[in-house]
């Protein structure tokens, strides 16, 4: 993602600066003599187009692919940094670390903190403190450029762009930039040396970097395969790409003598697979390997086989406009997310919300800011000898008097980040802390019966009716800060399962036994259903055996996390076995009303989903008492993209969406068929058609579907006596 100023194809108030890149002069260098060093402005074409695809893609979420943008980036990266170091070995027979390390952090350092200070203050502004508090994490981390490994410990999924995605997300190419830039140099060094006796070390040199970049690609399909939402972050998921290019900048010798004649065609096709890999790489499932491979591949191409047409103009990525955006693209890429995300929150709760206009804008803004950072922070910064030996002092007043600008400026970026994260920290709570209220009454205080019933009714309506955010327990902060659910059952829903033993609550000779079994949805409820045995005397013995992201239906469902999507089978085929073992009195079955698709990508039709639960059914009738089909909370507003500090509570009402009745359609005809129940959870959740975000000072969901375990509890008499009226007694009374 970073321009490397002091290398190949960089642009220089010199026009001579800009050079090719991996070409030797050392004498000892048996390889083919190298070709005459001539302009790359191609490159700097190569870096806008790789920049307004990754504008373009997040802004507008077109072209579809246009995230790889950063693969681009990272093979012209490895390509320059290579080219610099190595052809320095060539003439020097060493490389000065300190000298390298002290360009990298004059190039990157002051933009990227200008902006992480920038982004910070703007996130105090408009976020609320659990948000903003995650975005000051997100800062300190790319400061210490570890931000990838952050959003991969996070579970964070880059395709689920959303109201609370993070405006420093796209510092974690940066960061895995700067780790690549910490080791490479010194394996360029270490391959040098091992094959410096050679009489062709540049051939053994490019062969080994051949077979490293074949290794960390084979290294990426193995993590992929394994977890793609991880790999799509982590280092070893993506030191391929910046191979590839370290290995073009080695081969560059062999590939200058390819004819002229030929370039053109192969820098156009190039072109066309950059600008296909745009359009047509997936997201998810296979990317970064193998998917990234067709921008990689294309992205070196061009750049191995540079085409400098006598007129420049035929080379579409060779003119004045895109060679300027590529020198302001490091300072574009560091402004146009922050840009982006706090440009939209900005517009919540005004009528250009939900349209292109913020999205514009934030373009607009970003092109101004990269053209200022470039022209105030970067150029000087880097012209400047700060952090250059005392013996470099020898300079003019002029340059003294920029060099103490520099400074200063770098000085006060560092402090403006370290008193936002101090002081706001501290002084947050007085404008936006998180709200203390009455502790819920528990199940044994609460109303029972129809009364229950009628007291949640009441206490929705009230919430509907509320104009403006009332305090909650837990806060919407908490919420968005990231909601933890209880441990102990959070374990009973992640492969491998740990036994019936354990996710058993209530004594073994209860009177009832009830069992839950779902997708997540039925592990969100077990907080309720643990409040009712809890609450029954020792009379209602409650098991869990759902799992999260795995549907009870026997159809194979996809799901971005490998390990599920494996497990998945299985866990439903042990689930069977647990019901025909425990044989319990009431069986309830809750899965998520939102489509579904099989690992294919197909989607899964009504009638598909019908047939595969009667499937299960038609295994596990013999072994239940009365069956319930439990419809989960409506799907439709999630409280983590709708809230906000400026948003009202209306903002985050949800209405019954079409799917959910249709699903709710198709469940209740199949608990009929087996002799079971329906369960409509609208009375749980909504009033007619329409469901607050909260109630009883209880936030309802803490994402888009999921009920929280504070609400779950709340609603448990309520659950109770609505299931009395289908039929079914948990009580006996």
């Amino acid at each position: 993602m970073t321009n490397t100023t002091e290398g190949t194809a960089t642009r220089r108030p010199n026009p001579e600066a800009r050079r090719a890149g991996g070409t030797p002069s050392d004498a000892r260098n048996a390889s083919p003599v190298p070709e005459r060093t001539k302009l790359r402005l191609d490159l700097q074409g190569l870096r806008a187009l790789a920049v307004g695809l990754v504008v373009l893609n997040h802004a507008f979420e077109w072209p579809a692919g246009g995230f790889v943008g950063v693969d681009i980036f990272f093979v012209i990266s490895g390509f320059l940094m290579t080219s610099v170091l190595h052809r320095e070995y060539e003439r020097s027979g060493r490389i000065r670390f300190l000298a390298f390390y002290r360009r990298r952090i004059r190039r990157l350092i002051p933009a990227s903190v200008a902006v992480l200070a920038a982004t910070v203050f703007g996130a105090w502004a408009l976020f609320g403190s659990g948000r903003f508090m995650a975005t000051v994490w997100d800062a300190l981390a790319s400061l210490f450029f570890v931000s990838n490994w952050r959003f991969a410990a996070a579970q964070t999924d880059y395709f689920a762009q959303g109201a609370q995605t993070s405006p420093l997300q796209h510092y974690w190419s940066l960061s895995l930039e700067e780790q690549y830039y910490l080791v490479w140099p010194l394996a360029i060094l270490l391959i040098a040396l091992l094959v410096a006796r050679g009489q062709r070390p540049r051939v053994f040199a490019a062969l080994i970097t051949f077979g490293i970049t074949v290794a960390l690609f084979l290294l990426a399909l193995q993590l992929t395969q394994a977890d793609s939402a991880t790999a799509y972050f982590i280092t070893p998921a993506r030191l391929w790409e910046l191979s590839v290019g370290a290995t073009v900048a080695l081969c560059m010798p062999w590939f200058s003598r390819l004819p002229s004649a030929f370039r053109p065609a192969i820098a156009l096709l190039a072109l066309a697979g950059m600008i296909a890999a745009s359009a047509i790489t997936p997201s998810g499932q296979g990317f970064p390997a193998p998917w990234a491979a067709l921008a990689v591949l294309s992205a070196a191409a061009f750049i191995a086989f540079p085409w400098q047409p006598k007129r420049s103009w035929l080379n579409p990525l060779d003119n004045p406009v895109l060679s300027y955006i590529g020198d302001i693209s490091y300072s574009l890429y560091l402004w146009h997310f922050p840009a982006l995300i706090l440009v939209t929150e900005l517009a919540r709760g005004t009528s250009s919300y939900g349209t292109l206009i913020p999205a514009l804008e934030s373009i607009a803004l970003s092109l101004v800011f990269a053209a200022l950072s470039y022209r105030f922070i970067e150029e000087p910064v880097r012209r400047s000898s700060w952090l250059e030996p005392k013996k470099r002092k020898r300079r003019r007043k002029a340059e003294r008097g920029r060099r103490l600008g520099v400074l200063a400026l770098s000085s006060v970026s560092v402090v403006v980040i370290g008193v936002l994260v101090v002081a706001f920290t501290v002084d947050r709570g007085a404008r936006n802390a998180p709200a203390e209220s009455a502790t819920p009454p528990t199940v044994s205080d609460a109303p029972t019966g129809e009364t229950a019933v009628a007291a949640l009714g009441s206490q929705l309506a009230e919430a509907l009716a509320v104009t403006s955010w009332p305090e909650l327990t837990p806060s919407m902060d908490a919420i968005l800060a990231g909601y933890k659910q209880d441990a102990e059952v959070t374990a009973c829903g992640v492969p491998p399962y740990p036994g019936i033993d354990r996710c058993t609550w209530g004594p073994a000779d209860a009177r009832t036994s009830v069992a839950i079994v779902g997708d997540s949805t039925s592990m969100a409820y077990v907080a309720m259903l643990r409040a009712v045995a809890d609450s029954s005397n020792g009379q209602i013995r409650v098991t869990s055996l759902g799992m999260f992201g795995c549907p009870f239906v026997d159809i194979e469902t996809a799901n971005s996390a490998a390990n599920v999507q494996q497990a998945c089978p299985g866990h439903k085929t042990q689930a069977v076995e647990d019901i025909k073992s425990l044989k319990p009195d009431v069986l309830l079955i809750t899965n998520t009303y939102t489509p579904y698709k099989t690992v294919g990508g197909d989607p899964i039709s009504q009638d598909a989903y019908s047939a595969g639960m009667r499937s299960l059914l038609e295994q596990i009738e013999p072994s239940v008492g009365r069956l319930a089909m439990l419809a989960p909370p409506p799907a439709d507003k999630d409280v983590r993209e709708c809230f906000s500090p400026r948003s009202t509570p209306k903002d985050c009402v949800s209405t019954v969406q079409k799917f959910w009745t249709q699903r709710a359609v198709v469940e209740d005809k199949l608990a009929h068929e087996f002799n079971g129940v329906w369960f409509d959870s609208r009375p749980m959740f909504c009033v007619g058609s329409k469901c607050p975000a909260f109630a009883a000072g209880i936030p309802v969901k803490f994402d888009l579907v999921h009920v929280t375990e504070e609400y779950a509890r709340h609603i448990a008499p309520a659950f109770v006596a609505l299931l009395s009226e289908t039929g079914v007694n948990l009580t006996g009374g």
